[in-house]
């Protein structure tokens, strides 16, 4: 008589070949289309991040000048990094205008990632006709060591600025650093444009 088990060993099956190259093809796919549009992600996060600072350090130093009474100003420094010479730092001041001595009320703010860059020339000729008090060499640490330059912009207690450009120039541009050509005169897809109004002291954002 024949005895019958009522208990088979368990059969795991493994993977095939096959299967192993499959799989390894369809994440392989997967990467190369999700790769580029995480990065690009990334990118315009960083992008809009930097700009969203700028806006509310601008919004704040017109305040601060309305609500103290005194002269404040945002300095923008210019400098090499990373092989990009551009604007990598800003910090909102107090300037006083019998001296033209200046206090920081904050520590700078630096686009510290390295992903993004304000830029000057064509594309953000705020910077331009600053007056000779309100641009030069840094005189403060760090950026005296960094060998940098700043453009100040100041806010007054009334409501206006110290720009001396029409409207439709006075704005600025941020642009991510893997976009940046030096003597940019086009921007790239995609931007980050702050203008601030001369007279008023408000600013607006632009994206494309």
């Amino acid at each position: 008589m024949k005895h019958i088990s009522l208990f088979h060993p368990s059969r795991q099956r493994g993977f095939t070949l096959v299967e192993i190259v499959v799989v390894l093809a369809i994440v392989t796919v997967v990467l190369a289309f999700g790769t580029p549009y995480a990065f690009s992600t990334m990118q315009a996060s960083s992008l809009t991040s930097v700009g969203d600072t700028v806006m509310q350090k601008i919004s704040m130093a017109q305040q601060r000048a309305v609500t103290e009474n005194r002269v404040t100003a945002l300095q923008f420094y210019f400098y090499e990094k990373d092989g990009i010479t551009a604007c990598h730092a800003m910090q909102l001041v107090a300037v006083d205008p019998a001296t033209n001595a200046v206090t920081a009320l904050e520590g700078p703010a630096y686009w510290s990632d390295g992903r993004v860059v304000l830029l000057d020339g064509e594309l953000s000729p705020i910077f331009t006709n600053i007056p000779p008090a309100d641009t030069g060499e840094a005189p403060e640490e760090p950026f005296r060591s960094l060998g940098a330059t700043f453009h100040r912009v100041r806010f007054y207690p009334g409501g206006g600025t110290s720009l001396e450009v029409p409207l439709r120039q006075a704005y600025l541009t941020l642009v991510n650093s893997n976009k940046f050509k030096q003597g940019m005169t086009e921007p790239p897809p995609n931007y980050y444009t702050v203008q601030i109004d001369p007279v008023a002291g408000r600013s607006r954002s632009y994206r494309p």
